[in-house]
């Protein structure tokens, strides 16, 4: 199979254990294209994206069909300093430079991935960059702009404002988007010049009987309960959520348990009703929402929502915030959950969600049909190959 086309992921954090969004879907692209290209991952020694401290060792080693290229972070990331340094540059003027070296900061900052990126960049038959917003895609970018395909990730947050990303979407040859809000959002912001672009999305495939009873028994589950699955973190809407649960819970003391699993990026939760699974497996997580009378999905800030759209496969509605282009657009396209933009209209909501019985069963047959009908991987890679051969196409 050497005559297969050499393509190179570029991605800031990779490895099954690796729960980010993006992350994911870099790797479930990355090993079902490895059948017809020869693919490299470039990527770091993190497994911790709030620190990008090295927990695995540099060099190569191969994973899934996929040679797994890792670098080591030269800086470790003091969140809470860069946070600071952040607001300070989202509420006033700026120049470029500190825009780079905010940059810098957030990491994770790997200058030799970028070093091997333009040796090596030549015997590329394309190159794919996940995910907008990190040090590795704006320099890598930067490095080998010829034959790229940028697979942004995009959500509205302020760093989209910096003028160092309007020079970085300037530069690859292809994108891919993974819905049709994302999209509309980056051509509101950035000029992209008649370039290859569609919304190539992400396959989803779930197990077709996930072991309810088990996950049921392992964790004491009785009753009917709502389900997050995702980082239980302040910035994913979790501490609103909580809020939000708490106030329906001091109206209906009987309402469904509140269920976390993932893992833990603000305090332990100690609201009654609440209860923190810890991280699971991908088939725990699987019996887990199929068992769910509905996923909350709390996040403002979605360019896809995997969580949401492996609900819908398993006819499981959902309960969004509406402050997500996304998420309500989901809700609204498969007329699978509802959404809500305020603590009265997630009670509402939620109320309806769990005393209508007909209404939740309908919205998880709708749910399970749109992703049928959309999210299957042959059609998206389908997609993913078209941008690519588009980019290497020049």
């Amino acid at each position: 199979m050497a005559d297969r086309p050499a393509l190179a992921i570029v991605v800031q954090r990779y490895g099954p254990d690796v729960t980010g969004g993006s992350e994911a879907l870099a790797r479930a692209v990355a090993e079902r294209l490895a059948g017809e290209y020869q693919v490299t991952v470039l990527t770091t020694c993190a497994r911790d994206y709030v620190t990008w401290r090295n927990e695995r060792p540099a060099g190569t080693e191969r994973i899934g069909g996929v040679d797994v290229k890792r670098f080591l972070v030269e800086e470790e990331r003091d969140l809470d300093a860069f946070n600071r340094f952040s607001e300070t540059l989202y509420g006033r003027a700026h120049r470029r430079e500190e825009e780079i070296d905010w940059l810098r900061r957030q990491g994770p900052y790997v200058p030799a991935l970028v070093r091997e990126l333009e040796a090596s960049r030549d015997r590329f038959h394309a190159v794919m960059f996940f995910t907008y917003l990190y040090y590795p895609t704006f320099w890598g970018l930067r490095a080998a702009p010829e034959r790229s395909v940028l697979v942004p990730t995009t959500h509205d947050e302020p760093p989209l404002r910096f003028e160092i990303y309007r020079e970085m979407f300037g530069l690859p040859r292809a994108l891919a988007f993974l819905t049709a809000p994302e999209e509309a959002l980056v051509r509101s912001r950035f000029p992209l010049e008649g370039r290859p672009a569609r919304v190539a999305g992400i396959g989803v495939e779930m197990p077709p009987s996930p072991d309810v009873p088990a996950f049921r028994a392992r964790h004491a589950v009785a009753g009917r309960y709502l389900l997050y699955a995702g980082r239980i973190d302040a910035g994913k809407g979790c501490a609103e959520m909580l809020d939000f649960y708490a106030r329906y819970r001091a109206e209906d003391p009987q309402a469904p348990e509140l269920l976390l699993i993932g893992n833990l990026a603000m305090p332990a939760p100690t609201l009654q009703g609440v209860r923190y699974l810890g991280y699971v497996s991908e088939s725990e997580k699987a019996a887990a929402l199929a068992g769910a009378e509905l996923v909350v999905c709390p996040s403002a800030y979605e360019s896809l929502s995997i969580v949401l759209l492996e609900a819908f496969a398993l006819g499981v509605p959902a309960l969004a915030n509406a402050r997500s282009a996304v998420l309500q657009d989901h809700c609204r396209r498969a007329n699978g959950g509802l959404y809500y933009g305020s603590a009265d209209e997630f009670m509402e909501a939620l109320g309806l969600l769990l005393h209508d019985e007909a209404l939740r069963r309908a919205m998880g047959e709708n749910g399970r049909r749109y992703v049928r009908d959309h999210y299957r991987w042959d059609v998206v890679l389908a997609r993913y190959r078209e941008l690519i051969e588009a980019a290497a196409a020049g």
